[in-house]
């Protein structure tokens, strides 16, 4: 995730915290899955040296654009691939990245994308209800979600997506002020629902409403679900817990980092048989080493320097076997 002006800057979240986990090294070979504008791409090409490999995916193709022509300077050292890290592996695999020293996921969404009204992501921006981060993909937009579910559908989309309490009020309120063509329209419906700003922290009120139709329009958590096992079977085998692949996850909000957590502490454990068994019945056996017990998050420094670092939470493991 990064912070920008109107030229393409970069503020990556939890930059050395993240060099530290990735431990990148000369004569490497990383995947950074997320690669937006390329602030994460460009510390690891930094150090990777000579030798070293790169390949940047993305699925939106604007912002690869900008990665490309920031990571110039390290020609074909660093590979680009317009592509959804849900399919990792294959990409990854025909690029001849089939055992890898490191894997990024920076999760979420751009400041490139955020600010782009057309883009529709933001409620303080009016534009089309679209969300989608490959806007190639052809697929749903957030206004079919709006304009077509039914209101006890949309009601769980943004309760169990957005953890929204009022989720049924204001699914009621979205049907009735039907069509719904801009972010505004929606922003303004949840409004009329609910009231306005809430709390000490000025959020507005449709802030996990945008975020569930986000989630539910890029199948984010199911992507997640679909890659960290992809991820891990990339990462090279060490001859020691000191020289296997590593795998880092920068999540920013709460459901990506279950997915993550637990899938970390699962593939940690040498069992996962139910507590009391006199035997292991599971046949399990740890594939990784968790190396971020609890998770990493930005000092009060960083967060004020770059406000959207506030809700980052870094996670990160290693290959063992």
């Amino acid at each position: 995730m990064i912070v920008m002006t109107n030229t393409p800057t970069h503020v990556p979240v939890l930059l050395e915290e993240t060099m530290h986990y990735l431990a990148v090294r000369p004569g490497g070979t990383y995947i950074d899955c997320t690669t937006g504008l390329g602030g994460h791409s460009e510390a690891i090409a930094s150090r990777m040296g000579e030798d070293g490999r790169l390949l940047c995916l993305d699925q939106d193709r604007e912002a690869l654009g900008f990665a490309r022509a920031r990571l110039a300077p390290f020609g074909r050292r660093v590979s680009f691939v317009h592509a959804n890290f849900r399919e990792l592996a294959s990409v990854a695999k025909a690029e001849g990245f089939d055992q890898v020293d490191g894997i990024l996921m920076d999760l979420g969404v751009s400041s490139l994308q955020f600010g782009k009204a057309e883009r529709g992501f933001m409620f303080g921006l009016e534009g089309p209800l679209d969300m989608r981060m490959d806007p190639d993909s052809g697929g749903e937009t957030a206004g079919d979600i709006v304009n077509t579910w039914d209101e006890v559908s949309l009601a769980r989309l943004f309760f169990e997506y957005g953890e929204e309490r009022q989720s049924r009020r204001i699914a009621a309120a979205v049907v009735r002020a039907r069509p719904l063509t801009t972010t505004w329209e929606l922003a303004r419906a949840v409004e009329q629902a609910v009231g306005g700003v809430r709390g000490r922290t000025q959020i507005h009120p449709a802030t996990k409403v945008f975020l569930a139709l986000r989630i539910r329009v890029n199948s984010e958590l199911d992507t997640l679900d679909a890659a960290l096992p992809q991820a891990c079977g990339l990462l090279g085998f060490g001859r020691d817990h000191d020289d296997g692949g590593r795998l880092v996850v920068i999540a920013f909000h709460s459901l990506e980092d279950r997915i993550v957590k637990q899938y970390m502490r699962r593939e940690s454990a040498e069992c996962l048989c139910p507590p009391g068994l006199p035997v292991c019945r599971c046949g399990h056996v740890a594939s990784l080493r968790d190396l971020t017990r609890r998770a990493i998050k930005p000092g009060e420094d960083e967060i004020a320097a770059n406000p959207r670092a506030r809700s980052a939470v870094l996670r990160a493991a290693q290959r063992i076997r």
